[in-house]
Parts: C-alpha cells; sequence; structure tokens
C-alpha cells in the first residue's frame, strides 16, 4: 500500500510540474501568424519547456495507472486533482508573481483541508 503511495506523489509532483513547464512554455512560443506547419512544428520541437512537460505528462500517467493498481479511485484522484492544484497556486504565486484574491485563498485551504480529510484514512 505504502508503495502505491509512492507512486501517486510521483505522478502528482510529474503532473504539477508538467503543468508549470506548459506555462512556462508558452510564454516561449512565437507568433504563430504565416508560419508554414512544418516552421510551427519546429517552433514547438526546439520549445524545451514544452517538451519536458511533455515528457512528464506521459510519465505521470504511467506512476499514476500504478498508484490506481494499489489505491482505491475515490481516494487517488482527489489527492491527485487537488495536490496539483496547490503545488501550482503557490508556484504561480511565488515564481510567476500572479496574485490570488481572498475567495481563493480561502478556496485553497479548503482543499487542503479537503486533501487531508480525504488521506487521513491511507493507513
Amino acid at each position: 500500500m505504502a508503495q502505491g503511495y509512492l507512486f501517486l506523489i510521483i505522478a502528482l509532483l510529474f503532473n504539477a510540474t508538467a503543468n508549470i513547464l506548459m506555462k512556462l512554455a508558452s510564454r516561449r512560443v512565437p507568433p504563430m501568424e504565416g508560419l508554414s506547419l512544418v516552421q510551427k512544428g519546429l517552433a514547438l520541437a526546439t520549445n524545451y519547456h514544452l517538451v519536458l512537460g511533455l515528457v512528464l505528462f506521459a510519465s505521470n500517467i504511467l506512476f499514476y495507472v500504478l498508484a490506481l493498481k494499489r489505491i482505491n479511485l475515490s481516494v487517488a484522484y482527489p489527492i491527485m486533482s487537488s495536490g496539483g492544484f496547490l503545488i501550482i497556486s503557490v508556484f504561480s504565486v511565488y515564481y510567476l508573481r500572479e496574485t490570488l484574491t481572498t475567495l481563493q485563498i480561502g478556496g485553497i485551504v479548503l482543499i487542503a483541508a479537503g486533501i487531508a480529510m480525504v488521506a487521513y484514512n491511507m493507513s
């Protein structure tokens, strides 16, 4: 069972990091107007944030499947989705300098409490 949660944590970290990399990749995408399909493909294929993000998304799926083999979906999915949301929110505020409203911060606190309640019976 503990191995399942290890796989879930790895999947969660890969998923959150992949999403962050997609945001960073979006900053490096040049205007695509007037470019041929090949030029567009090359512009995206040479965007290392995008490529690494795609690799992490694929890796996330593999670890998530391994986690689901050992953990109930009703536990794994809430941890996976809300845990990723928390990681991405913190990163967005501290590194991307995005702002959160008081209502959004309250929602994040409720999500964290929800993760704790879902994960409480992990033994």
